[in-house]
């Protein structure tokens, strides 16, 4: 499989993941205070992640009293989420699954079904898109909601913004990094780049690192038309640097 397809990227970045987050209980709380008070709202109780990564949101959830289960696609993404849940003392599910084929795995429905960190993106074609959301349309109460979290692509396809330094001099592992995204344009999609510079603070030798994947750069009215398609009503949007899409059954 080629490495900037979804299933080898996640499984590369797995063990450097925690260098993105200057704090993960900051990250972790940031993203609650964007999912927490539509759950609320709402009477979420159980959820489904299903694109859950390394457990940011799924941990943060079960934390705060909702029954969680999580899927990703990347098994070593599963592998470190399940590690972190049990630091945390938590009681989550973990499979590994492509949000494609949930229905394989999952037979039940849950009051709310969410996609964060801009998962959605990596399928590369409507036909795709509308797969998965459709998985997710059937696994979703009747009345329940769906959350989904990505790039604001409208905005990057105007800008075309190349360079976004993340993270500049940070220390974590017994390494001094910095971290570099790069976002190559071309027609149908946009190519993500991570650039790693990298110290050994034992050995003080130095050496850079890159990963790579492609993004289909979905615009709103395109997104939302699909979510329609397959049976969702009610779709509103909030933007905070991403686009986070609120989609009721």
């Amino acid at each position: 499989m080629p490495i900037n397809q979804p299933e080898p990227f996640y499984d590369t970045i797995a063990d450097k993941y925690h260098w993105f987050f200057s704090s993960w209980e900051n990250a972790t709380n940031n993203d609650m205070g964007l999912i927490c008070p539509v759950f609320e709202k709402h009477g979420v109780k159980t959820v489904l992640d299903c694109s859950c990564g390394s457990g940011l949101q799924a941990i943060g959830l079960a934390k705060r009293g909702y029954k969680v289960e999580a899927s990703d696609i990347s098994g070593v993404m599963i592998d470190e989420a399940t590690r972190l849940a049990e630091k945390e003392k938590v009681d989550i599910k973990f499979r590994q699954a492509d949000f494609r084929e949930l229905g394989k795995y999952y037979k039940g429905e849950y009051d709310a079904v969410i996609s964060w960190g801009n998962s959605i993106p990596h399928l590369m074609s409507d036909t795709d898109i509308e797969k998965a959301l459709t998985e997710i349309y059937a696994l979703t109460k009747k009345g329940g909601i769906a959350m989904f979290s990505m790039r604001n692509y409208d905005l990057m396809i105007k800008d075309k913004k190349r360079f976004h330094p993340m993270r500049i001099n940070d220390i974590k592992d017994n390494k001094r990094y910095s971290i570099v995204y790069v976002f190559d344009y071309h027609k149908s999609k946009i190519c993500f780049n991570i650039i790693y510079l990298i110290e050994d603070l034992e050995t003080g030798l130095k050496h850079m690192e890159s990963e790579s994947v492609d993004y289909n750069p979905i615009k709103k009215d395109k997104f939302i038309s699909l979510v329609h398609k397959v049976g969702f009503k009610n779709i509103t949007y909030t933007e905070n640097g991403n686009i986070n899409y609120l989609a009721e059954k």
